[in-house]
């Protein structure tokens, strides 16, 4: 039972290890050694797990991906009506934002580094961004459902459209190290709103 909990733990602080380097330092930029060397483990144990550098990136999507969905579904759930949950999703760009030093998204960090649309790693992006897709256009259908002055907007393009701005206030923020394109963003988005 101990050599399973250590064995798991030895995984985990690999995993840990590379959500430091891959998203602060790059993918690419990461070798193998120095997630060996920083996590405390065996070349042999590192192997034990991971085949390969890709098999741990793929790990890092995906415990990334866990983390970082849980952090924008806690910040949305803090919100009572519909209304507010759905215009929540700025708020929360900008803390996660100023947070990450403006290193912006590790799913599109990594899709940058691997231009290969077929790779497997660029899986793991599209099925995140997948997800997040599904979360706001779920927000858009209950804000439609919640109030007769929104039971004429069409999901798909809301959500789509907010989608967009989403990911392009990310892109801005990183390139230009501030957080001020937000509230551009949060303005195109009501004015979208109060004639969709």
């Amino acid at each position: 039972m101990k050599q399973e909990q250590s064995q798991s733990e030895a995984r985990q602080r690999i995993v840990d290890t590379a959500l430091d380097l891959f998203y602060r330092q790059g993918y690419l930029a990461t070798g193998i050694n120095q997630v060996i060397a920083e996590a405390g483990v065996s070349k042999n144990t590192f192997y034990y797990y991971f085949k390969s550098k890709e098999d741990l990136c793929v790990a890092y999507l995906q415990e990334r991906h866990r983390i970082w969905m849980r952090w924008l579904i806690e910040d949305i759930e803090r919100y009572k009506t519909p209304y507010d949950r759905l215009m929540s999703v700025f708020g929360f760009l900008e803390s996660w934002l100023k947070k990450c030093n403006f290193r912006g998204c590790a799913f599109l960090n990594i899709a940058s580094e691997v231009p290969d649309i077929n790779h497997r790693l660029r899986k793991e992006v599209v099925d995140h961004k997948d997800e997040l897709r599904k979360v706001m256009s779920g927000l858009v259908e209950n804000l439609k459902k919640s109030d007769k002055k929104f039971s004429r907007i069409d999901v798909s393009f809301i959500s789509d459209a907010l989608y967009v701005l989403f990911e392009g206030v990310i892109s801005a923020c990183q390139n230009y190290g501030d957080a001020k394109v937000i509230e551009a963003a949060r303005k195109n988005f009501l004015k979208l709103l109060s004639v969709a």
